[in-house]
């Protein structure tokens, strides 16, 4: 390369103040824009920790609202098919399928049942049962 009739080797080198200055600089700005983008990122992440706690704290009080509430205490979610004589009686029935509903659920469930019960997405709802250390496909035999 050469510029204006020299050649590369013929020019002088570069003074050594100027050239501690530019990478005095260059350091400089790069460790301003990483501080400046590590600030950025953690307020983001204080942000989305506030907004998780306050979802947290209203999903705490739907469930306490949710036990409060009696009537959802004896019904069950839905009805199991049980397999009953022809010739039973409907009180029959409605025996048996209680009988089944009581013999296979799980009494650690029934508030997740409620929480389905009232409207709350099945997908929520597994969630909130594998984030407490259950089986989250143990719903899936009374939907």
């Amino acid at each position: 390369m050469e510029t204006v009739g020299l050649d590369k080797h013929e020019l002088p080198p570069t003074n050594q103040k100027r050239m501690v200055a530019f990478i005095n600089h260059f350091v400089l700005s790069t460790v301003h824009f990483l501080n400046r983008f590590a600030l950025d990122c953690e307020n983001k992440f204080i942000q989305y920790e506030h907004k998780m706690q306050s979802l947290e704290a209203s999903l705490l009080i739907i469930e306490a609202k949710l036990a409060s509430i009696d009537a959802l205490k004896g019904c069950s979610m839905t009805p199991q098919k049980v397999d009953v004589p022809a010739e039973a009686t409907p009180d029959e029935v409605a025996e048996e399928q209680e009988e089944v509903v009581a013999q296979e659920r799980d009494p650690r469930y029934e508030r997740y049942f409620k929480m389905i019960q009232v409207g709350v997405p099945v997908p929520a709802v597994r969630n909130k049962i594998s984030s407490e250390g259950l089986d989250p496909n143990y719903i899936d035999a009374f939907l």
